[in-house]
C-alpha cells in the first residue's frame, strides 16, 4: 500500500489528469454549469455491456488531444443509460443504440449527435463540428429550413444526418434528387448510394435498374452493403409483412443467387424469433438440404440454433453432425463448446465432458469467456 501511495505522490501532475474530465453531478446541475459557462455539454450516453463504449473510454477519451479539446470547450458527462437518471435521459433524447454521443446546450436541447465508436481523430472532428453553428446539426437544420440546397451543403447535411442515424435522411435525399434532372453525376450517384435506402422510393428503383453502373463506380462491396442496409430498413419498417412478402422483398433488394439464398433462410430466422420451434426445425432442415454450409461458422450457427430450440432427438443427432463437421473444418472455442452442449443435451456425458474440457483449453488460448462452459462441465461432473 505504501509503495502505491509513494508512486502516486511522485507522479507528475499531467499523468494524474489524463483524458476527458467527466462531471460527477446530476444532469440538472450539469446543464446549469454549462449554461453558466456558456458551453455545450458533451454527454457520453453508454451502457455497461457495450463493447464500443468501453473501447472509446479506453482508447479515445484518454487521448491527450481529445482531452485538450473537450476539457477546454465542453462540460463533459458520462451516464449509464440503464441506471439512475439514465433511463429518463434515454427516453428524453431518444437513445436507442450505444454509444450515443450527444452535444446539448444549457437548456437541454440537442445541438449535435452521433452514434457508434469514434477514434481520436473522428471524435475531435465531431466536437469541432458540434461547436460550430454553421456545421452542427442544429445549424445545418436551420440552413436547410432556410432553403439552402447547394450540392456541397446537401452532401454535408446528409452526412451529419446519417452519422446521427436520423430516419429522415432518406426523405431528404429523395427530395433533393427530385430537384435534379441528371442522376448520373458523380455527386448524385453518391447520394443515391449512401443515403437513398428506402426500397419503395424512386431513387432506390434507379439504383436497382442501374446496379452495374454503381458497381463499376463504387465497387461490389459498397453496392452489396447498400442493398443490405435497404433490406434491414424494409424489415424494420414492415414488421407486419408475411413470410412470402419478406421473401419477395429480399429477392428484389438483394438480387441474384445471394438474394435467393437469403430468401430461403428468412423463414428459419422468422420462426426462431417467433419461438415456433417445430416450424423452425423443419425450415432449418429444408434450408440445410438446399444450401449445405461450407464454413465452420455457418455449421456452428445452425448447430447451436438446434441446441437452443429443438428437443427432437433425431434432429439433435443431425445437429451434432453439423457441429462435428464444423470442428473438423476449424476447431475453436465456439464450435467445440457447441459440440459439448449437444453431447450433453443428448445425454452423452463422457463425450460432453471431453469436449467441454477441450473448449475451455481453446478459450484459455484465444481469450474467450468460458464461464458457461465451466458451468456445464461442473454440472456434468457431479
Amino acid at each position: 500500500m505504501r509503495t502505491l501511495l509513494f508512486c502516486f505522490l511522485l507522479a507528475p501532475a499531467g499523468m494524474l489528469a489524463q483524458g476527458i474530465q467527466f462531471e460527477s453531478n446530476t444532469w440538472t446541475n450539469v446543464l446549469a454549469k454549462a449554461k453558466a459557462d456558456k458551453k455545450l455539454v458533451f454527454l457520453d450516453a453508454y451502457a455497461a455491456w457495450c463493447g464500443p463504449c468501453k473501447a472509446m473510454a479506453k482508447q479515445t477519451f484518454t487521448d491527450s488531444e481529445v482531452a485538450k479539446l473537450y476539457n477546454a470547450q465542453f462540460i463533459n458527462a458520462k451516464i449509464d443509460m440503464e441506471k439512475g437518471e439514465g433511463p429518463g435521459l434515454a427516453s428524453r433524447y431518444q437513445v436507442e443504440a450505444y454509444p450515443t454521443l450527444l452535444f446539448v446546450d444549457g437548456d437541454g436541447a440537442v445541438v449535435h449527435r452521433a452514434l457508434g465508436y469514434h477514434d481520436a481523430a473522428q471524435f475531435i472532428a465531431l466536437g469541432t463540428a458540434a461547436n460550430d453553428p454553421a456545421k452542427s446539426q442544429r445549424g445545418l437544420d436551420q440552413r436547410y429550413a432556410n432553403g439552402e440546397r447547394s450540392p456541397a451543403f446537401i452532401s454535408s447535411y446528409l452526412a451529419a444526418k446519417a452519422d446521427a442515424n436520423d430516419p429522415g435522411v432518406n426523405q431528404i435525399a429523395a427530395d433533393y434528387l427530385q430537384t435534379q434532372t441528371d442522376w448520373t453525376t458523380a455527386g448524385n450517384m453518391e447520394i443515391i448510394l449512401h443515403y437513398a435506402n428506402d426500397p419503395a422510393a424512386a431513387p432506390f428503383d434507379y439504383f436497382m435498374k442501374n446496379r452495374a453502373q454503381f458497381t463499376a463506380q463504387f465497387g461490389e462491396e459498397a453496392v452489396t452493403e447498400k442493398a443490405q442496409i435497404a433490406l434491414m430498413q424494409y424489415l424494420k419498417t414492415h414488421p407486419e409483412a408475411s413470410t412470402v412478402e419478406a421473401q419477395q422483398a429480399i429477392r428484389r433488394i438483394i438480387g441474384g443467387e445471394q438474394g435467393e439464398k437469403l430468401a430461403a433462410y428468412y423463414p428459419v430466422m422468422a420462426y426462431q424469433q417467433a419461438g415456433e420451434t417445430d416450424q423452425y426445425a423443419a425450415a432449418a432442415m429444408a434450408y440445410m438440404n438446399r444450401y449445405p454450409p461450407a464454413t465452420w461458422n455457418e455449421l456452428n450457427e445452425m448447430a447451436w440454433g438446434f441446441y437452443e430450440n429443438v428437443s427432437d432427438r433425431k434432429m439433435l443427432e443431425t445437429a451434432l453432425g453439423w457441429a462435428k463437421k464444423s470442428v473438423v473444418l476449424e476447431a475453436n472455442y465456439a464450435n467445440t463448446d457447441t459440440l459439448a452442449a449437444l453431447y450433453a443435451k443428448l445425454g452423452k456425458k463422457k463425450q460432453a465432458i471431453e469436449q467441454a474440457k477441450k473448449a475451455i483449453a481453446l478459450a484459455k488460448v484465444s481469450g474467450d469467456d468460458y464461464a458457461s462452459t465451466q458451468k456445464l462441465l461442473e454440472g456434468l461432473q457431479k
